[in-house]
């Protein structure tokens, strides 16, 4: 090419450059010229100085179209620009490529609150159950499809991670990476907070953990979530908390802030105005601005919704909304025990005093680790005589290899200790941290160490010849009875779920009899069983032995679930309305997260939920006096029993309060009416009240504007790329990216793919930020979403998906060249030639980033033909229309080579492209 070619706008392919480049501006130099131009892929700037040599090699667009490009070619360049613009016509488009049918009040927080800001700074309360992951999955989803976030962050307690994790990954195919201390020792002098572009982690940990925090702190955000926000609340400006402090850095590291809570207050206002000003200092530094936004009942960046006003879109025949949730019964169910596990039950008392008050005489964290041992086993004995017994046996075993080398337990012992976020962390990893604390002793002076063995020997023979002698103890026989009641021994479609706390009563109730296990009782009672427990990885639906194939096994398969806290962690059971705690935790919010598993959206039934407590020892009686105290309030505060009191529970009763009070009972430094006098004077009605029915909550919505967004979302649903659409692009532009869709059946509209072919890695790397990872193959793919009901396991193909991206990107890049040479297509219904211009036109911010794009297409319809085929070319007689994209779909494509008509003095197109 020629010096003289070198033109704004003008687009340049060669060996120079790595990317075809669109002139911006030229400098002469001598014999050289300086070519300054953007990067159609990646629109970097490129500024090489060619010589004549170099002008050469290099190839430029012609000036005025030719019209000789494949007209095939051109018209699925068009359909990959519009069809890569699908967003901007779709006001709900994440809800077009995520596996959600969202609700009225999900669609109004994230598209009537949180995208109609231009930095979003926004607090979401909704009730628990409200589906607060979906609401910030959709955010992320419409925030990365527009390319405003690429580096996300999500806080949440460590034992709601892999919910988070699962959610995402399932419902809106976005992959996060859990960092924890393993990762962090891993990527030893790297930091994986800059590596990793989206991330899950623990709010206590990172808050507590000076190097995590110091590393974090060093990365920046597009997007950062904290989920149970209300962890990083504080008291006063003088006494924040770590977690609080944590809330403040981050705010400075992010553009976009999301808090979610279902409880975001405890009454007061200040409190909350502190909480608030995470978000934005100057809106809410003063609570007068709160009493502000009460008054008029809005705020510009907080929402909460309350469980009376989640309802469904309306029926489309009746018009009727449904109430997304049904009752929830909690009743207490209460069994005896017999002379003979009393007696047990008093030995066994006598042993966690004797070591508990040894504990409180050595202030330290080993005298606190015993502490803490000496509880957990009184909860394994309300659990089962099994499980007391196997952690005996477990204690003993260490005390005698004590014995054998104090020094080598003097030198372990320094790092033995209880955390303090040991209620947030996940059941595995707090079971790792009892099986460390189960070697703490009092002492390691060998005669008391030999005296401490005999007493875990009585016990341990007096548990053998309990359970020899009660083949079916009377807590076993209350849970055979309760069953017989609920009919599920008549009726194998009843569905049941069993909780217990411990995986040693676990196996005593549904072990398979293999590997030292018993078979358990329910499995000898003729029940179908599975079960989930910390110790199973969390896998996929297709892997015996995991989690998530333990929860499909439930649906389709088992009658019976018996599960520890593994199973309160993420896994969605609402098929079920059964549910039996045959343990109970000492911590309330375990309680209410066990609940939230089958009391949940898609719940159809009431849920009865029953608790197993004995009257006859100490223990039970301070959780029975608990739960009448919750049961008074509830019949009063909340008769629908829609689960408003257990909800905020938290916030009234500290979740290891009773815990503490138990401890020090067994230190005799507290008594059992004193425990039951707290929890009357804490769990107290008008402090339920002051939290549940609090001023603030004059800022909830508690309806919805239902027509509004029903004729949105019937707008939406119109605006949609019909699924044929979609198919018809992919099946066509496919084999010209080297990705072969074969049918397996006619009309099924599904289709064989295989491995995605390596030219195309490159570019799914490059969009991965984006749209997400690209799988190396893709066996069945689908694009109607509704076609997944009879194919589960096909993958829905659709705009916004890695594969579709790829595909999309790649053909029009190979399509480039012909829609900026032209091409020539039939117009059946149309005697006279006329010219088609197709420009983009986009919306930037200060930053480069897109806010807004439209691709249009304007009709010259050319003068009448004079005899010849030739135009009359006079410029008084063009005129033009504004026409859709989808316009190409409606013409022939003609054959190579075909004349084109002489378009004459055509009006100058400058003025619309500057």
């Amino acid at each position: 090419m020629q010096q003289a070619q070198l033109k704004p706008n003008v687009i340049l392919r060669g060996p120079i450059f790595p990317e075809p480049v669109q002139v911006l501006v030229t400098v002469p130099l001598g014999d050289a010229v300086k070519v300054i131009a953007k990067g159609l892929r990646t629109g970097q700037v490129h500024e090489p100085v060619l010589n004549a040599e170099q002008l050469a090699r290099i190839e430029a667009s012609p000036e005025t179209e030719p019209f000789d490009g494949d007209p095939h070619r051109f018209r699925l360049g068009v359909e990959a620009l519009r069809l890569g613009l699908a967003y901007e016509h779709d006001p709900y488009f994440s809800l077009s490529i995520a596996r959600v049918d969202p609700l009225p009040h999900q669609l109004e927080a994230v598209y009537d609150h949180f995208l109609k800001l231009p930095r979003i700074r926004f607090l979401l309360a909704d009730d628990p159950g409200a589906g607060k992951t979906i609401m910030a999955g959709l955010l992320l989803k419409e925030l990365k499809i527009r390319g405003l976030v690429r580096r996300t962050l999500i806080v949440t307690p460590a034992n709601l991670s892999f919910q988070w994790q699962r959610e995402l990954k399932d419902k809106f195919r976005e992959h996060f990476e859990v960092v924890r201390s393993d990762v962090l020792r891993a990527n030893y002098g790297l930091n994986p907070w800059q590596e990793k572009n989206q991330v899950i982690t623990s709010v206590s940990w990172v808050s507590r953990i000076e190097d995590a925090k110091d590393s974090l702190l060093r990365s920046q955000w597009d997007l950062i979530i904290v989920d149970e926000a209300h962890k990083m609340s504080a008291a006063d400006r003088d006494q924040k908390t770590l977690a609080y402090q944590l809330g403040e850095e981050l705010s400075r590291r992010t553009d976009h802030y999301l808090l979610m809570t279902a409880t975001p207050h405890k009454g007061d206002p200040q409190n909350f105005c502190l909480f608030l000003e995470l978000l934005d200092r100057d809106v809410y530094g003063d609570v007068k601005s709160l009493e502000e936004a009460m008054r008029r009942q809005q705020a510009p960046c907080y929402l909460r919704h309350v469980k009376e006003a989640l309802v469904s879109f309306p029926d489309p025949e009746t018009g009727k909304v449904q109430t997304l949730f049904t009752r929830r019964n909690v009743r207490t169910t209460e069994f005896a025990m017999t002379d003979a596990e009393l007696d047990f039950y008093d030995a066994l008392t006598r042993y966690v005093e004797d070591q508990s008050i040894k504990a409180a005489a050595e202030d330290s964290a080993r005298g606190r680790a015993l502490s803490f041992t000496m509880a957990m086993l009184q909860r394994r004995f309300a659990s089962s005589v099994y499980a007391v017994r196997r952690s005996l046996e477990r204690m003993k075993e260490k005390r005698e290899k004590i014995l054998a080398d104090p020094e080598g337990y003097r030198e372990e012992q320094k790092l033995k200790r209880v955390p303090d976020d040991f209620d947030d962390l996940t059941e595995e990893e707090q079971q790792k941290i009892l099986d460390q604390l189960e070697e703490v002793v009092a002492s390691v002076d060998p005669a008391a160490l030999r005296e401490e063995v005999l007493q875990l020997t009585r016990l341990i023979e007096h548990a053998r010849l309990l359970e020899q002698r009660e083949q079916e103890q009377p807590k076993l026989a209350k849970l055979k009875e309760v069953l017989t009641q609920q009919g599920v021994f008549k009726d194998g479609k009843i569905k049941l779920l069993l909780f217990t706390e411990h995986k040693d009563t676990l196996d005593y109730l549904a072990g398979d009899g293999k590997a030292g296990r018993p078979l358990g009782k329910l499995r000898e009672w003729g029940l179908s069983v599975t079960t989930i427990h910390g110790g199973m990885k969390i896998g996929d639906r297709d892997s015996p032995g995991t989690r998530i194939y333990a929860e499909r096994e439930f649906r389709e398969d088992c009658q019976v679930l018996v599960a520890t806290e593994a199973a309160g962690e993420g896994i969605n059971l609402q098929f079920c309305w059964l549910m039996v705690n045959y343990d109970i935790p000492w911590n309330p919010v375990r309680l209410e997260q066990r609940m939230g598993r089958i009391h949940r959206y898609g719940q159809e039934k009431d849920c009865l939920i029953l608790n197993f407590v004995s009257p006859a020892t100490r223990e039970g009686r301070v959780l029975q006096k608990l739960f009448e105290r919750l049961r008074s309030i509830e019949e009063d505060l909340d008769p629908q029993r829609t689960g408003k009191v257990f909800n905020v529970l938290g916030d009234v009763f500290p979740a290891n309060q009773l815990e503490r009070m138990v401890r020090e009972m067994y230190a005799r430094n507290l008594t059992e009416e004193v425990i039951k006098s707290r929890i009357v004077e804490q769990v107290d009605k008008d402090r339920f009240r002051r939290i549940t029915h609090s001023t603030l909550e004059g800022l909830a919505k508690r309806e919805l504007n239902l027509a509004v967004l029903t004729g949105r979302s019937a707008e939406a649903r119109e605006r949609r790329l019909v699924p044929e659409v979609i198919e018809d692009f992919f099946c066509q532009a496919g084999p010209l990216a080297g990705v072969h869709p074969k049918a397996v059946r006619a009309g099924a509209h599904l289709y064989r793919l295989g491995k995605v072919p390596r030219t195309l890695w490159p570019l799914g790397e490059r969009l991965e930020p984006r749209f997400g990872k690209l799988g190396r193959e893709y066996k069945q793919v689908v694009f109607d979403k509704s076609l997944l009901n009879k194919e589960p396991t096909a993958e829905w193909v659709t705009p916004g998906h890695p594969l579709f991206e790829t595909v999309r990107e790649d053909v029009l890049e190979r399509a480039r060249e012909d829609l900026q040479r032209g091409s020539v297509f039939y117009d059946l219904h149309c005697r006279q030639p006329y010219l088609l211009d197709v420009f983009s036109a986009a919306i930037k911010d200060g930053r480069g980033n897109y806010l807004h794009r439209k691709l249009f297409v304007v009709q010259t319809n050319l003068p009448p033909l004079a005899p010849g085929g030739r135009g009359a070319g006079r410029e008084g007689e063009h005129t033009l229309a504004l026409k859709q994209p989808t316009v190409f779909l409606d013409l022939a494509l003609a054959p190579k080579g075909t004349a084109v008509p002489d378009a004459g003095a055509l009006p100058e197109k400058t003025g619309w492209t500057s």
